[in-house]
């Protein structure tokens, strides 16, 4: 159990010595090993340079990374490609996809702002948004598949609604898609490394993901996975040196393009080695620790949070039923300038503003976070 390991845990985050940390869902903060990671290639270029022969071990090391990173939700490495953030894969997707006029997409109202900008860039093609109406931040799965109609071409959601906490169904959604031949699209910003993610058993086709948030990486690197099958109908719109089946074959001049039969394809030059390096920490570190004992430790965590909330009186977003919560929870304040002066004195952090906090607890937070959050919100009533 997590549980008896926390105190352990807690040491690698030196800012939890200083303020009680329940803002993952805005930025994680760092892991010493993960921070290790990242800075280690910037220390070995400050100190020794960077020749042609580190820069292709620092290739190698990022290409031996993709297993490890894409087993995080039982992917496979020729499926995974690096990206800077969640938007540039949500872009690739967008473009990966062959519409037709007349095809449109089925998204929830509330979604990343990333997603629905992808899709509304190709109305000049013909493509359009199906917004699925959200009440209270949810989005019951029968309102989402019954948007679906004979031009739906693909629903793109977020795992967990950033403006919500709402979880969606995955496994529900995608066996749904599977049988119909309609693509799924999946933003997993709020999601992975915190919450189980099977693309194999959710009929995920695509799945986009920046990594500063749960896993506590840096900002600036993310991850775009693209299944095997769906990845043998498609081609990049967008192409580059590091994308080609042999990187290291480059003859002058070129005389024709022998591209990557993977998802590497879609990488166009020199990506965040240092990002990378961190990201393939932070999944030994999520893999050792445990996905269901960090799973579930979050949704505990979660529930503990909602518990003393209503307990005080106060209105939180939802509530969402078991299947559809995670580690993000919507709580309104009206009196938020108060609550704010005491957080802000007690060294606690969560997001707070317009009436409302976004509080997320992550495995490294305890019922002791909590508590003394509930006595601060308390004190401000």
């Amino acid at each position: 159990m997590l549980e008896d390991r926390i105190s352990d845990i807690r040491k690698n985050f030196p800012v939890l010595e200083k303020k009680v940390y329940l803002d993952t869902a805005s930025t994680g903060p760092f892991h010493k090993a993960i921070y290790a990671a990242a800075r280690k290639a910037f220390d070995q270029r400050l100190e020794e340079g960077l020749s042609i022969s580190a820069y292709k071990e620092w290739v190698y090391t990022a290409d031996k990374a993709r297993k490890e990173i894409a087993g995080v939700f039982n992917g496979e490495a020729e499926e995974l490609a690096y990206t800077k953030n969640a938007s540039e894969g949500i872009n690739f997707a967008s473009r990966l996809i062959p519409f037709r006029p007349g095809d449109n997409v089925v998204m929830p109202d509330i979604s990343f702002p990333s997603n629905p900008y992808a899709i509304l860039n190709l109305k000049k093609e013909g493509v359009n948004v199906k917004w699925v109406p959200s009440k209270r931040g949810m989005i019951p799965l029968e309102s989402l598949l019954g948007h679906v109609d004979e031009r739906t071409r693909a629903i793109f959601i977020s795992h967990v609604e950033y403006a919500s906490g709402f979880a969606h169904e995955l496994e529900r959604i995608g066996e749904f898609c599977s049988g119909k031949d309609i693509i799924f699209h999946v933003d997993c910003t709020q999601s992975i490394m915190a919450l189980k993610i099977d693309v194999k058993k959710s009929h995920i086709d695509m799945m986009s993901s920046a990594l500063y948030k749960w896993p506590c990486c840096p900002l600036g690197v993310g991850f775009f996975y693209c299944s095997r099958a769906f990845m043998e109908r498609v081609s990049p719109e967008s192409v580059g040196w590091f994308g080609m089946s042999d990187r290291w074959d480059m003859p002058h001049p070129p005389l024709e393009m022998k591209l990557a039969s993977t998802a590497r394809c879609l990488e166009t030059g020199s990506p965040n080695f240092s990002g990378i390096f961190a990201m393939r920490e932070a999944a030994g570190i999520y893999m050792d620790l445990g996905p269901e004992a960090i799973h579930e430790r979050i949704l505990e965590l979660n529930a503990y949070l909602m518990e003393g909330l209503l307990a005080e009186g106060v209105e939180v977003m939802g509530p969402c039923q078991g299947c559809n919560r995670s580690g993000i929870l919507y709580a309104y304040f009206p009196y938020e300038k108060k609550l704010a002066e005491i957080l802000d004195k007690r060294n606690i952090q969560i997001n707070l503003g317009g009436g409302k906090a976004r509080i997320a607890t992550h495995y490294f937070n305890t019922h002791e976070d909590i508590d003394r959050l509930i006595e601060a919100v308390r004190d401000a009533r």
